[in-house]
């Protein structure tokens, strides 16, 4: 035991230990920055491959203009509700693509500051959703917030104001 306290106690061994501690926490990083990259990846996949087989396309089909390196938003969605079927609703972004929002018991709904229930959600409310994706490239809601529609908003009127720029 006093020949080890020796041997480690020479500067030379300090820095090779120091050295290989600093690797193994600099691949630990990677690997969990693999790990991140990886499941953002896989949602995306499966969100194409059930596009295709919902629309009844074969897997060499195009995916509506994406381009195959684009990833998908998998831990949100933004865009108008065009089908309520509690404890799920369906959201349509702007690009047309439609992605299906679970409600939890945990799910916060708010309509500015109050707090609003499932039921009161409507078709062509536009919301924004915050979640985490599941297997079935579904987003559990953490978060809906119902948001005023951004296409029928007046021009030169800001958001919470009322009172028009004069430029």
């Amino acid at each position: 035991m006093e020949h080890m306290n020796e041997f480690l106690k020479k500067s030379k061994v300090r820095w090779v230990i120091y050295i290989l501690g600093f690797v193994v926490v600099a691949l630990l990083i990677f690997q969990a920055g693999m790990f991140v990259g990886f499941k953002n990846a896989s949602f995306s996949f499966r969100t194409g491959e059930q596009y295709f087989r919902q629309m009844n396309g074969g897997r060499n089909d195009q995916f509506m203009g994406m381009n195959r390196g684009d990833f998908e938003n998998s831990h949100g969605a933004t865009g108008k509700i065009i089908n309520i079927n509690l404890p799920s609703i369906i959201v349509s972004d702007k690009d047309g693509v439609e992605k299906t929002i679970l409600i939890g018991t945990s799910t916060s709904i708010k309509n500015f500051k109050d707090s609003i229930r499932p039921e009161d959600l409507k078709v062509d409310d536009f919301v924004t959703v915050i979640g985490n994706p599941n297997d079935k490239t579904e987003i559990e809601a953490d978060l809906i917030r119902i948001m005023p529609d951004p296409t029928i908003m007046p021009y030169g009127v800001p958001m919470g104001t009322g009172t028009q720029i004069i430029n």
